[in-house]
Protein backbone atom coordinates (compact mmCIF):
# COMPACT_ATOMS: atom_id res chain seq x y z
CA UNK A 1 0.00 0.00 0.00
CA UNK A 2 1.44 3.74 -0.61
CA UNK A 3 0.84 7.09 0.82
CA UNK A 4 -2.36 9.10 0.52
CA UNK A 5 -2.38 12.60 -0.02
CA UNK A 6 -4.47 14.23 2.77
CA UNK A 7 -3.69 18.12 2.31
CA UNK A 8 -1.97 20.70 0.87
CA UNK A 9 -1.22 24.23 0.45
CA UNK A 10 -4.42 25.64 -1.66
CA UNK A 11 -3.48 27.10 -4.87
CA UNK A 12 0.41 26.48 -4.62
CA UNK A 13 1.38 27.34 -7.56
CA UNK A 14 -0.13 30.87 -6.95
CA UNK A 15 1.25 31.12 -3.43
CA UNK A 16 4.54 30.25 -3.96
CA UNK A 17 4.74 32.61 -7.06
CA UNK A 18 3.64 35.31 -4.84
CA UNK A 19 6.75 34.33 -2.81
CA UNK A 20 9.12 34.21 -5.32
CA UNK A 21 7.42 38.01 -6.19
CA UNK A 22 7.61 39.63 -3.41
CA UNK A 23 11.45 39.33 -2.93
CA UNK A 24 11.59 41.44 -5.58
CA UNK A 25 8.34 43.54 -6.87
CA UNK A 26 7.03 46.48 -4.84
CA UNK A 27 3.62 45.61 -5.47
CA UNK A 28 1.26 45.06 -3.03
CA UNK A 29 0.79 41.42 -2.01
CA UNK A 30 -2.54 41.81 -3.18
CA UNK A 31 -1.79 42.69 -6.59
CA UNK A 32 0.33 40.30 -6.64
CA UNK A 33 -2.22 37.72 -5.96
CA UNK A 34 -4.46 38.50 -8.55
CA UNK A 35 -2.08 39.83 -11.47
CA UNK A 36 -0.89 37.09 -12.42
CA UNK A 37 -2.26 34.08 -14.95
CA UNK A 38 -1.07 30.53 -14.26
CA UNK A 39 1.29 30.72 -17.06
CA UNK A 40 3.31 33.14 -15.84
CA UNK A 41 2.94 32.02 -12.34
CA UNK A 42 4.59 28.35 -14.03
CA UNK A 43 7.04 30.33 -16.30
CA UNK A 44 8.41 32.43 -13.17
CA UNK A 45 8.63 29.04 -11.04
CA UNK A 46 10.22 26.80 -13.43
CA UNK A 47 12.57 30.10 -14.17
CA UNK A 48 13.90 30.86 -10.64
CA UNK A 49 14.25 26.47 -9.79
CA UNK A 50 15.81 26.23 -12.62
CA UNK A 51 18.30 28.70 -11.19
CA UNK A 52 18.70 26.78 -7.89
CA UNK A 53 16.57 29.09 -5.50
CA UNK A 54 14.19 26.36 -4.24
CA UNK A 55 13.44 28.37 -0.88
CA UNK A 56 10.58 29.86 -2.34
CA UNK A 57 8.82 26.65 -2.72
CA UNK A 58 9.16 26.06 0.76
CA UNK A 59 6.04 27.60 0.71
CA UNK A 60 4.02 25.03 -0.31
CA UNK A 61 3.22 21.87 2.25
CA UNK A 62 1.55 18.82 1.79
CA UNK A 63 0.62 16.05 4.30
CA UNK A 64 0.78 12.51 3.38
CA UNK A 65 -0.75 9.02 5.04
CA UNK A 66 1.74 7.33 5.44
CA UNK A 67 1.30 3.69 5.65
CA UNK A 68 3.46 2.05 9.09
CA UNK A 69 5.22 -0.11 6.21
CA UNK A 70 7.49 2.69 5.53
CA UNK A 71 8.77 3.25 9.29
CA UNK A 72 12.21 2.43 8.71
CA UNK A 73 12.78 5.23 5.63
CA UNK A 74 11.07 7.76 7.50
CA UNK A 75 13.68 7.06 10.42
CA UNK A 76 16.07 7.42 7.81
CA UNK A 77 14.67 10.58 6.24
CA UNK A 78 13.92 11.96 9.70
CA UNK A 79 17.91 11.80 10.05
CA UNK A 80 18.58 13.64 7.12
CA UNK A 81 15.82 16.28 6.60
CA UNK A 82 14.70 17.47 9.41
CA UNK A 83 12.63 20.05 7.56
CA UNK A 84 8.99 17.70 8.09
CA UNK A 85 6.92 17.02 10.91
CA UNK A 86 5.78 13.52 11.42
CA UNK A 87 3.11 12.15 13.59
CA UNK A 88 2.10 8.54 14.37
CA UNK A 89 -1.53 7.34 14.08
CA UNK A 90 -3.03 4.31 14.53
CA UNK A 91 -2.17 2.48 11.64
CA UNK A 92 0.87 4.66 10.32
CA UNK A 93 1.76 8.47 10.03
CA UNK A 94 0.63 11.82 9.06
CA UNK A 95 4.04 13.16 7.46
CA UNK A 96 3.52 17.05 6.73
CA UNK A 97 6.74 18.86 4.17
CA UNK A 98 7.32 21.11 2.19
CA UNK A 99 7.72 21.05 -1.31
CA UNK A 100 11.55 22.18 -0.65
CA UNK A 101 12.18 19.03 1.37
CA UNK A 102 10.04 16.44 -1.09
CA UNK A 103 12.28 18.07 -4.44
CA UNK A 104 15.51 16.47 -2.21
CA UNK A 105 14.39 13.69 -0.77
CA UNK A 106 13.66 12.82 -3.93
CA UNK A 107 17.08 13.82 -5.88
CA UNK A 108 19.00 12.74 -2.96
CA UNK A 109 17.41 9.14 -1.73
CA UNK A 110 15.58 8.13 -4.94
CA UNK A 111 15.95 4.75 -3.48
CA UNK A 112 13.45 4.72 -1.05
CA UNK A 113 10.01 3.73 -1.32
CA UNK A 114 9.15 6.59 0.00
CA UNK A 115 10.91 8.83 -2.49
CA UNK A 116 9.48 7.12 -5.10
CA UNK A 117 5.98 7.11 -3.66
CA UNK A 118 6.61 10.97 -3.58
CA UNK A 119 7.50 11.43 -6.97
CA UNK A 120 3.82 10.94 -7.80
CA UNK A 121 2.65 14.47 -6.01
CA UNK A 122 5.26 16.48 -7.08
CA UNK A 123 3.40 19.64 -8.60
CA UNK A 124 3.92 19.83 -12.55
CA UNK A 125 5.74 23.14 -11.91
CA UNK A 126 8.42 21.06 -10.35
CA UNK A 127 9.00 18.31 -12.15
CA UNK A 128 11.91 19.68 -14.37
CA UNK A 129 13.71 20.05 -11.13
CA UNK A 130 13.42 16.24 -10.42
CA UNK A 131 16.37 13.90 -11.61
Amino acid sequence: MGISLVAQTEDMLRVVATAARVCYSGLPVDELLSRFSDEDNEKLIKKVVGMGHLSVVEHGVMTFSVPSSFKEELFKVMMEKPFLKITEKEDGFFVTLNLRTIVELINEMPELGFSKELRKFVPDFLKDVIK
